[in-house]
């Protein structure tokens, strides 16, 4: 009776270490990838949030210009004609009530309705892209709406992410004069 090892070939552990190897640098590749990938999708809602407000301010505008009550009531032609009372409409369309009372900042999603979209006085100058998000408001932070009026000139202008810090950002065009 002949007995014969049977040769059983298997992965070396030097084959297994490659395998290993190519799949972390594949999955450090696809991490990067993927964060790359929400970092600008952050951006793009961010903006797209500002255009959303931006254009319901001019919608707002031009019923107003119409003679049409606006929603919510304290921006009606015959409430918000002044800094002072364009400001007050500005503060509540965040709010329960408002038409923006379920927008959500993307960078932190605890931030809704009245705390990401923020209505203030602009008595600074801003430059865009090279203002930081605090020097015109201490309490915003990015992926939030800053809605600023001086007189009754309307600048919608969004914060995101430059390096460490947040800067405000404002798109040509997007001044409505509620006069």
């Amino acid at each position: 009776m002949y007995i014969h090892a049977n040769s059983e070939r298997g992965f070396s552990l030097i084959e297994l270490l490659v395998v290993v190897a190519i799949i972390g640098v594949l999955a450090a590749v696809g991490v990067v990838g993927y964060q790359g990938y929400i970092d600008s999708t952050k951006k793009s809602v961010t903006e797209a949030n500002a255009k959303a407000v931006q254009q319901w301010v001019l919608n707002t505008d031009t019923v107003r210009a119409a003679g049409i009550d606006a929603d919510p009531t304290s921006c009606s032609a015959n409430s918000a004609s002044s800094e002072a009372t364009i400001q007050a409409c500005l503060s509540v369309i965040g709010s329960t009530d408002g038409p923006f009372a379920s927008f959500k900042n993307p960078y932190n999603t605890s931030r809704t309705g009245d705390t990401a979209i923020r209505g203030l006085s602009s008595n600074s100058s801003i430059t865009s892209g090279s203002t930081l998000c605090s020097a015109i408001d201490a309490n915003a932070v990015n992926g939030d709406v800053l809605v600023s009026t001086s007189g009754t000139l309307i600048q919608t202008h969004y914060c995101v992410p430059s390096g460490s810090t947040s800067v405000l950002v404002t798109e040509t065009g997007w001044d409505v004069d509620w006069d």
